[in-house]
């Protein structure tokens, strides 16, 4: 007979091994892992602290724990996120949402005075899970959103998400490769283009920690370049009149946000605002585009 586990003996154990791999918050991640297996949320787990664990339990959450060792994203293992209060399903091959896109959200939903309009049109290019577009379908509901991607897993997950948030009737999806002819099926015309870009270099890739480098997909984190080649593409479609939105919001490289306001300029949009984040680094660059 092997060892009867407890969860109170369980989450102790766990928690050692997660902190001697390195995982940050080796005591949450525990929790979090066993309440997926056990379908039950940490004040649950606390409550049931001495039932013990089946057999088929302990092996499912043995295997999570493994993963989660190897530094595979906590998201991932979950299978969802939150991103500005709603909830998002997550998957390997889509970009995990990061807390600091939702100021990109937040300055967005400022526009609504400023636009004075019933039902304003929003195209949010390289939407990943949709968490940009959802958000502001769900906070904006006045608003016709269209949410690109070129990844199929992408497309599919914003659909999914939509769904869960329930905001399909707002939102269209298109594949589409911004390098391409913009796409006869996207408008030309519209209120804001929207877009968190690959914006991470190549040299920096190799920077980053282990957790973004091997588990989240690189065509969501660089443009295999220097980190420029999205913003240039968005200003040069709008300097050759490919596309005619009122506003463009763009969340920033926290390493080049000089270089691309500096290219803005190049491109002659002039209007523009920075908007840094709550550790001051420039995260939003804000323009309004003369008509």
């Amino acid at each position: 007979m092997g060892q009867t586990w407890k969860i109170v003996d369980l989450l102790k154990t766990v928690s050692e091994f997660l902190d001697e791999k390195g995982i940050e918050n080796p005591r949450l991640n525990a929790e979090l892992l066993l309440g997926k297996v056990l379908n039950l949320n940490r004040v649950n787990l606390y409550v049931q602290f001495e039932r013990p664990l089946s057999r088929q339990e302990l092996d499912e959450y043995r295997e999570l724990v493994r993963r989660r060792a190897r530094h595979e994203p906590l998201q991932y293992l979950l299978g969802e996120t939150e991103f500005m209060g709603l909830p998002f399903k997550v998957r390997s091959g889509v970009l995990i949402p990061r807390p600091e896109t939702e100021i990109l959200v937040e300055e967005t939903l400022k526009l609504k005075d400023a636009l004075e309009k019933p039902e304003p049109l929003i195209v949010d290019v390289g939407s990943g899970t949709g968490c940009i577009a959802i958000s502001l379908a769900k906070y904006w509901p006045e608003s016709k959103i269209y949410a690109t991607d070129i990844s199929q897993t992408a497309l599919e997950l914003i659909r999914e998400n939509a769904d869960l948030n329930r905001v399909t009737g707002n939102i269209r999806i298109i594949e589409h490769d911004i390098f391409t002819q913009w796409d006869v099926n996207l408008p030309q015309a519209m209120d804001i283009l929207i877009s968190n870009p690959p914006y991470i270099t190549l040299r920096e890739m190799d920077q980053l920690p282990e957790e973004i480098r091997r588990f989240e997909p690189g065509m969501a984190l660089t443009d295999q370049s220097d980190g420029l080649r999205f913003y240039e593409r968005f200003f040069e479609l709008i300097k050759n009149h490919q596309v005619r939105p009122k506003y463009l919001m763009l969340e920033l490289s926290g390493t080049q946000h000089e270089q691309i306001i500096e290219q803005s300029k190049h491109y002659g949009l002039k209007n523009t605002e920075v908007i840094p984040d709550l550790n001051h680094i420039n995260r939003v660059l804000k323009i309004k585009v003369d008509e």
